[in-house]
């Protein structure tokens, strides 16, 4: 009741039936009884919560909710229903400039992603959430540890054979709720290290279910669903059963990435802790019935109802929405949305999953879910990349004449995700903030609510989102006064080679967001990325080759680090369209406060305990279930269901 003052009138004279109503309110230890005699008394309660100069820090500190944290792979802005509805109502966005609205029949205002927008109307849908790096490893670690690559180390993707995983001394959000007694289960794609003791069951988390990597680092057995775009035709993307069963439509010179003739001679395996399960793994249910995304829900199930006495947290990193795009029979043109909503579908499906099983072993009310990616929607992969909603990168589609302005960029659609935090009767329902977020807060906050404390010997990047998501009073306008933006790569890895030498204007970051007089800002340092789509199908059909022909216009120029930037009113120019002149005295103004922004951040790191991971790779390490086969290919698929 006092935890949200505003309510508490409200919740007390709802008992004004009874003449007496006895109401005990427990305040960091202090008992106080408080006797509800009639409506004019009832006011008492608003009047304590300020009398005692109550917070939300210190209301929820240490509460211990339940924590679920469902985090989506390569997913678009706009492929949330409820994002894809409301794109032109963010500050910034213009109608005309809204990225393809899969998620979404904005006609009659419905949406192909019913679980995950009941979701975000139980509770507060962020429009300028961000995640730490536009690329997988780099934001799953920034995820994990509340801080930068910068700081970590965690700069580009590690894979098969690789020797190493996010460094050993750095801690993570399991890591943390486990002082505090937590159970801990984690699903879906991992990519911090394939190996111990760098894997989930090493890393703070009691069980695991899932894919050490992306699945497109290896072939699989799919036959539902689309492929990487860098493949001619669909069949590129499955698994030969032995060295002499390639089928003749396969052109061994392609490029597929997870194809057949893949750089590792592998395919993609499902773990169970350390212990390979499926190799390939049945993405879509067409050998064992079961499609992962359901697997992965069930296991998610099974795992709360064996802790409903226990405090516990899920990290479910699902692999959708990364191609090549799979998705079970079930689903098939069950979007209206071609094959990029189909796979929506199942992804919703299984979060609805999720949470039902929260609410049928009632824990839902003291459980706090936050949903989000791990990045933007890979433009190069046309119909199977995802929606950029209003954050379109237009400069770089005209100032620069062509590129990608998603997954792998510094532009808005490449770091701006999907943001949501729900827990029912205390982050108020169906609100939506424009404050600047990011998921480097969620460890900061977990570890607050869970009673767990952060290392005093190392920088955060991420804050305690409370003061925003429990509004027991008029809070701050901005969470975050700057964000910064790396791909990461070799930029981050040389660091202190090239930050110190000048060679890189900004050090390792390629772009920040910023604060002008209340007024969100943006400075672009690098431009010139890779394909925007390039490729499509001739026809809607997944078995039909694609057409490779690139039109002119649709390949950037090789990148650039540009030493004045571009800048950005981001609060009438979501879509990167307009730089500011850098003639005029706003542009003048706001790259002297970048500079002393980067100078801030270069101390910073400077006297910051950075880590520095083991990125060497050896694929005689990689994981194989048959080293006699050509793609390790285990002997038998394991169709059983996996349980806690």
């Amino acid at each position: 009741c006092v935890r949200k003052w505003r309510s508490c009138t409200e919740t007390l004279c709802s008992l004004r039936s009874r003449e007496y109503s006895h109401v005990n309110l427990l305040i960091e230890g202090f008992t106080n009884e408080i006797i509800v005699i009639n409506m004019g008394i009832c006011m008492i309660a608003a009047v304590l919560s300020l009398a005692v100069g109550l917070t939300s820090g210190t209301l929820y500190a240490g509460s211990k909710p339940n924590v679920v944290i469902l985090f989506v792979d390569d997913w678009g802005w706009g492929d949330l229903g409820e994002n894809c509805l409301h794109a032109s109502e963010v500050p910034g966005a213009k109608k005309s400039r809204i990225d393809k609205e899969t998620a979404c029949y904005s006609a009659n205002q419905t949406s192909i992603t019913p679980s995950m927008d009941a979701l975000a109307k139980s509770g507060m849908r962020f429009t300028d959430y961000h995640v730490g790096a536009a690329v997988c490893t780099p934001s799953r670690g920034a995820l994990q540890t509340g801080r930068m690559g910068a700081r970590t180390g965690v700069s580009t993707n590690f894979g098969p054979g690789s020797l190493g995983g996010l460094p050993l001394n750095e801690t993570t959000v399991a890591e943390y709720v486990k002082t505090q007694g937590y159970a801990t289960c984690a699903i879906g794609k991992w990519h911090l290290g394939p190996h111990p003791p760098f894997s989930p069951i090493h890393r703070g988390y009691d069980h695991y279910l899932g894919l050490p990597e992306s699945h497109d680092y290896g072939c699989s057995d799919s036959v539902h669903g689309a492929p990487d775009s860098g493949c001619l035709h669909w069949m590129h993307d499955r698994c030969p059963r032995n060295s002499s069963d390639y089928d003749p439509n396969w052109d061994l010179k392609t490029t597929c990435h997870p194809g057949p003739v893949n750089p590792w001679n592998y395919s993609i395996p499902l773990m169970l802790g350390d212990s390979i399960v499926q190799q390939p793994a049945d993405l879509d249910g067409s050998r064992t019935g079961k499609h992962l995304s359901l697997q992965y829900a069930e296991f998610a199930a099974s795992f709360i109802a064996n802790n409903t006495e226990n405090p516990f947290l899920i990290y479910a990193a699902f692999n959708h929405m990364h191609v090549p795009i799979v998705f079970s029979e079930a689903y098939r043109g069950k979007s209206g949305k071609g094959l990029l909503g189909d796979a929506l579908m199942e992804l919703d499906d299984a979060i609805g999953r999720i949470l039902n099983a929260l609410d049928v072993h009632n824990v839902r009310n003291n459980t706090i879910v936050f949903l989000t990616g791990d990045n933007g929607p890979p433009e190069d992969q046309c119909d199977w990349g995802g929606s950029k909603g209003p954050f379109l990168g237009m400069w770089q589609k005209t100032g620069q004449k062509g590129g990608s302005a998603g997954k792998l960029t510094s532009w808005e659609a490449g770091h701006r995700e999907v943001g949501v935090v729900s827990w029912p009767g205390h982050v108020p329902s169906n609100t939506v903030s424009h404050v600047l977020a990011s998921s480097l807060d969620i460890v900061p906050t977990v570890a607050s609510l869970v009673g767990a404390s952060l290392h005093s010997d190392r920088t955060y990047d991420g804050k305690d989102m409370a003061p925003i998501i429990f509004p027991t009073h008029e809070g701050p306008s901005n969470l975050h006064t700057t964000l910064f933006f790396s791909v990461g790569g070799e930029a981050y890895m040389n660091y202190d080679s090239l930050g110190t030498s000048g060679l890189l204007p900004t050090g390792l970051f390629e772009a920040v967001r910023f604060m002008v007089d209340e007024h969100p800002m943006k400075a672009m340092y690098k431009v010139g990325y890779g394909p925007q789509c390039c490729r499509s199908p001739s026809s809607g059909d997944a078995n039909t080759p694609y057409n490779t022909t690139c039109t002119s216009g649709s390949l950037a120029p090789s990148p650039t680090w540009l030493k004045d930037p571009l800048i950005f009113n981001m609060s009438t120019d979501v879509a990167e369209a307009d730089p500011l002149d850098t003639s005029s005295t706003a542009y003048i103004n706001a790259k002297k406060l970048v500079e002393d922004i980067f100078a801030k951040m270069k101390t910073s790191l400077a006297n910051d305990m950075r880590s520095h991971p083991d990125y060497k790779r050896d694929l005689s390490t990689k994981i194989c279930c048959n080293p006699n086969n050509v793609v390790c290919r285990c002997k038998e698929i394991t169709s059983e269901k996996f349980q806690i």
